[in-house]
């Protein structure tokens, strides 16, 4: 719902068990970013990237970014994910893929809905074979999502 819940979430993530980040990404892979996914990232999501790049912990992936690689592998990569599915699978174009929950559902940033600070909510949806379903919205922004998976790990 706010900043400060995307700082708490990237204060408590280091507490959470096999924790790793990519380090941060530059101006200029974000600007390649933005401009391959047609899309302006949030606040949230530059600092995150510009910080962080990445982050992992205990069964948890959050993706980053990486407009060079050209690997083919998409998981971790929300440029080279999202390019994939609009081609693949139509995805819209304002969804970002930013984590899988390996059970055919993908968390996504949502850019056609926006909150008061014009960060994009979160989304879970699957594509059922013929177009993408909501099947129900997990947070109001990146911030709240991070702290969500983030709290479910610190408390245990």
């Amino acid at each position: 719902m706010s900043y400060t819940n995307f700082i708490k979430a990237m204060e408590l993530a280091p507490k959470c068990k096999f924790y790793t980040t990519a380090g941060g990404k530059n101006e200029e892979e974000i600007r390649k970013s933005e401009q391959m996914l047609n899309i302006k990232f949030s606040n949230q999501s530059i600092e995150f990237y510009k910080k962080y790049g990445y982050l992992s912990f205990y069964g948890n992936e959050i993706f980053g970014i990486d407009p060079d690689d050209d690997s083919g592998i998409l998981e971790g990569n929300s440029v080279a994910y999202a390019l994939n599915d609009r081609k693949e699978y139509n995805l819209p174009n304002e969804w970002i893929p930013i984590y899988n929950f390996d059970d055919g559902n993908m968390a996504y940033l949502d850019y056609s809905y926006l909150n008061e600070q014009k960060e994009p909510r979160v989304i879970m949806a699957f594509y059922n074979g013929k177009e993408y379903e909501i099947v129900e919205t997990l947070a109001e922004d990146f911030g709240d999502f991070v702290l969500q998976l983030v709290q479910e790990q610190t408390e245990v």
